[in-house]
């Protein structure tokens, strides 16, 4: 079985299609059957888990460099390089961007936290 997300949900689609004709024709559900769809929804659970994490990180990083981003800006001001009032937005508009990057990484924890639920 692949591992890709998009495989991995043509073949669940296909196989729920699959049981949905078997349900249609008046065959009863198993205990395997049960069984199954608890096995699948804990995987769809740690899947989503694990993509709430990596998005998560992949927020703090942007956050990160937004934030060196802007440092940079503030030491041209400092050091009189270029048009100030450029480099003060400038830097204004990555601190903004850090915070919202921040705040998109918490929810994205936020959301893998209630995957565990």
């Amino acid at each position: 079985m692949s591992e890709d997300p998009g495989d991995l949900a043509a073949e669940r689609a296909a196989e729920l299609r699959r049981r949905g004709e078997a349900l249609e024709h008046g065959e009863p559900v198993t205990a395997e059957d049960v069984e199954g769809a608890r096995r699948h929804a804990a995987a769809s659970r740690e899947r989503s888990e694990r993509a709430h994490q990596q998005s998560a990180r992949r927020h703090e990083a942007s956050a990160a460099a937004h934030r060196r981003a802007a440092e940079t800006h503030e030491a041209a001001v400092a050091d009189g390089i270029g048009d100030r009032a450029e480099h003060q937005a400038a830097a204004e508009r990555h601190r903004a961007a850090a915070v919202e990057a921040e705040q998109a990484a918490q929810r994205d924890d936020e959301g893998a936290e209630a995957d565990r639920q």
